[in-house]
């Protein structure tokens, strides 16, 4: 079998991901009853076992260690004249280790391609999931969806691995953008002066890659990809309707008959009276799943909980109970989700002098132990109310998509992958 591949340094090469597929092919003929193999890659060295996929991912991401000449460990045999170099083999591995170390990008890099590994094997097993339930006919658009899935992917593992500039180990390109959102995001930058920023940094760093965003609209549709985006609705002047569903191709409010836009030229610039921004809940919900460092903690309420009478999380209430007594099979799963919902509304000006509310639905997830359902990081934003006045009684026509969601995930439930058993729940 040709091992060449083994020793490519583009692990994006048409070359060395066929090879990668050809050895899990390989080993899947000798896999054990757990349906895991060996994964060879240089951070597991065949310590660890994982599913093919996982172990296709790490040979992509991290290499293969090139040691291992002679697969013994997924069924090749070992010719007798050989059986010293095994020894030398094993001995080369530790060896590896210690070069590797030193050429390891820092902590928040490896973070980003854990990152991306929860995410790719998150997207892998749902689909795999639903493979069933396709239909004959359907086979070209599943196909054309899973390449673009891929495509996708590919497109992020490149970003994630492609130094910012040569010989720039702090910083790949899609740590570099996220990490300038992110400050943009805590210090209130505004767009302006985050792209005045990036111009800098343009003129400063011996970049020469067009690929990299070096503006606030090229940042954000550079990642994209990871998903988690918001959906914009249109709503009603006077807060009648949104213009949604059934309603989402009318000009005027089916209510009041107010005109949805209030600039129209007939040339194709419209400009509506309110945009309500909805974040969709269900693949944030999936992503604590999918997260190897909240997965485990999605079942804490259940499983880690001490029931002794004192009340330290909502699970201790006697309104979780009572649900609980109400609904025995939702219970019975510890990994269905426990939500709680507020909303305030704020000056987002600072002025309060300028009379102008906007109204943040939060969603946070009463699954996760006290310490972090409560914290700002696991709160989640579902809608973003536009003003300039409070919604009052009329809120519960903005919170239509989120109810409709939430109705959703509780008639019929919604499958995802957990990270903590490598399995779809």
């Amino acid at each position: 079998m040709d091992k060449s591949w083994m020793l490519l340094k583009n692990r994006m090469s048409s070359q060395y991901r066929d090879g990668v597929k050809a050895f899990v092919q390989f080993a899947m003929l000798n896999v054990g009853p757990n349906g895991k193999i060996r994964c060879p890659c240089m951070d597991c060295l065949n310590c660890e076992q994982h599913t093919s996929k996982i172990v296709e991912y790490h040979l992509v991401v991290k290499g293969m260690s090139p040691s291992y000449k002679t697969w013994v460990h997924h069924g090749e045999s070992v010719p007798m004249n050989e059986s010293h170099a095994l020894n030398d083999d094993d001995h080369n591995d530790f060896g590896s280790v210690g070069d590797r170390m030193e050429e390891d990008i820092d902590r928040d890099q490896d973070e980003f391609l854990n990152l991306l590994e929860d995410v790719y094997m998150g997207t892998i097993m749902n689909d795999n999931e639903n493979e069933g339930d396709e239909e004959d006919d359907d086979d070209d658009v599943a196909n054309n969806v899973e390449g673009e899935d891929v495509r996708n992917f590919d497109k992020l593992l490149n970003d994630a691995q492609r130094e910012l500039y040569p010989g720039c180990r702090k910083f790949s390109v899609l740590s570099f953008v996220v990490k300038m959102l992110h400050v943009k995001v805590l210090n209130k930058w505004s767009n302006k002066s985050f792209n005045m920023l990036l111009g800098i940094l343009k003129d400063l760093l011996p970049v020469s890659d067009q690929v990299i965003p070096w503006t606030l609209y090229e940042a954000k549709k550079f990642l994209r990809d990871l998903g988690l985006g918001y959906v914009t609705i249109h709503a009603c002047k006077y807060d009648c309707a949104l213009f949604w569903k059934k309603n989402a191709n009318l000009e005027n409010c089916p209510i009041c008959q107010e005109s949805r836009y209030k600039l129209n030229d007939g040339k194709g610039k419209k400009i509506p009276y309110k945009i309500l921004r909805y974040f969709p809940l269900t693949p944030r919900l999936q992503r604590l799943y999918m997260s190897r460092k909240t997965a485990v903690d999605m079942r804490w309420h259940k499983e880690k909980r001490v029931d002794d009478g004192i009340l330290r999380h909502p699970a201790d209430g006697e309104a979780w109970k009572d649900f609980d007594r109400q609904h025995p099979m939702f219970s019975q799963e510890a990994r269905n989700v426990r939500l709680g919902l507020a909303t305030d509304g704020f000056n987002p000006f600072g002025n309060m002098s300028n009379s102008y509310s906007m109204w943040p639905v939060i969603v946070v997830p009463y699954n996760l132990p006290p310490w972090k359902c409560m914290k700002q990081s696991f709160s989640m934003l579902s809608l973003l109310i536009p003003g300039p006045q409070a919604p009052g009684r009329d809120i519960d026509v903005y919170m239509q998509p989120l109810i409709d969601e939430l109705k959703e995930l509780w008639e019929d439930d919604v499958l995802t992958y957990d990270t903590s058993t490598e399995l779809t729940c």
